[in-house]
């Protein structure tokens, strides 16, 4: 063993935890602001996509040499460089009265974002194999609860000018910093600068990798495209819209924080990838069916199809970084997931620039189809991956 993988302590994990949420509650303050504040300086629609898709731009470069440079050096080291690199984008969102400094802060951002994927190597060194799908689910239920809190911190601080949300997120993240300095361990206790990792086994990770490559597509749609729909389609205004998104974020939290830690040792990671593939395709599927419904049943048909797409979304995610985490050699743990990160944020950039061309030609209900379709080749893939399942005992992570 080349280091205790069962010795993390629960502080310790829900110091980890806690530092990913409180930086994803900064990230989370910011992101909505983008689109209003790239046109106040403005920006074209065209460059305020490039802005917003700027952050998974450089995610997509950077992410995967982060990990490695996490399994070098340590995971701490790299936490800490992610953090205050935030809180510096975050004070350069704040001070930016023209859209090149705005691009620049995220492209800062994106640049020292390694927090979340290094976060998860660093909770699979101190996690046994059979146990890092729900850890990895923890970090999901981050996501989810950080974006509820910081949409609602972004419209409380407005208020006070338009500089004030980047402030608020500099300093969230800046004391997060100083706590991660003072409190957050090292958990990365071998680095491959004095031992020799085997190398990523593909032959067991590109079906996986498939998988999230086709559910992140098919979930972009949502964000990319579910407010025009819900706007022109079911004639919905921003707060019931709102409302709508902390529904999904509550699910997947609930799925990620806690069934998928339940479900994984009865059923196994595969079969949940392949269950979540069809919960997100059935739900995507059926969004825009029904506006047919009547008005008394049109809510609770969106409610319903929604709460697919939440289980599906919530399913797949964890599972996918619990199996890759699982199979993936001990020192290569930063890199394997690096890789992840960097195919979630190819497709984060790709979907939305597909969806949009689709939009055009077919209407704002095409996409949904079109996703549904790219959800049930992720549960085509999860079905293939089916037969490289490893036993947890026997898994290449515990090697």
């Amino acid at each position: 063993m080349p280091f205790a993988s069962t010795s993390m302590s629960r502080s310790v994990k829900a110091l980890v935890i806690g530092t990913v949420f409180v930086d994803l509650v900064g990230f989370a303050i910011v992101l909505p602001l983008l689109p209003s504040y790239g046109s106040r300086y403005g920006g074209s629609d065209f460059a305020i996509g490039v802005l917003v898709a700027s952050y998974s731009l450089v995610q997509l470069i950077l992410a995967p040499w982060w990990g490695r440079v996490s399994d070098r050096i340590g995971r701490r080291p790299v936490i800490l460089i992610g953090l205050i690199g935030s809180a510096f984008s975050y004070l350069l969102f704040a001070w930016a009265h023209t859209f090149t400094l705005l691009l620049l802060s995220r492209l800062l951002a994106g640049a020292t974002g390694a927090t979340v994927n290094v976060a998860q190597a660093s909770l699979a060194d101190g996690s046994p194999p059979d146990r890092r799908s729900q850890v990895m689910g923890l970090i999901g239920a981050s996501f989810g609860l950080a974006f509820i809190v910081g949409p609602a911190l972004a419209g409380i601080t407005s208020r006070l000018g338009p500089a004030a949300p980047g402030y608020m997120a500099a300093a969230l993240t800046g004391v997060n910093w100083l706590f991660a300095v003072v409190l957050l361990p090292e958990t990365r206790v071998h680095r491959t600068a004095t031992t020799h990792p085997t190398g990523l086994d593909w032959r067991r990770l590109t079906m996986p990798f498939g998988v999230i490559l086709f559910e992140t597509l098919a979930f972009s749609v949502m964000y990319a495209f579910f407010t025009l729909f819900a706007e022109r389609v079911l004639g919905y205004g921003r707060e019931e819209i709102a409302y709508l998104f902390v529904f999904i974020g509550l699910i997947t939290a609930v799925i990620q924080g806690g069934v998928v830690g339940w479900l994984v040792p009865r059923l196994g990671e595969i079969r949940l990838m392949v269950l979540g593939s069809l919960s997100l395709a059935i739900g995507l599927g059926s969004l825009p069916l029904t506006v047919g419904e009547s008005p008394a049943w049109l809510v609770p048909a969106l409610l319903t199809s929604l709460f697919f797409v939440a289980v599906g979304t919530g399913l797949v995610t964890p599972t996918v970084a619990g199996f890759v985490s699982r199979v993936t050699d001990p020192r290569e743990q930063g890199r394997a997931l690096g890789l992840l990160q960097s195919t979630a944020s190819t497709a984060r950039i790709v979907g939305p620039v597909a969806f949009g061309v689709v939009s055009g030609l077919g209407g704002v209900r095409a996409p949904f189809m079109i996703a549904s379709l790219m959800a049930l080749i992720a549960l085509f893939l999860a079905l293939r991956a089916e037969r490289l399942v490893v036993p947890p005992e026997h898994g290449a992570a515990d090697s």
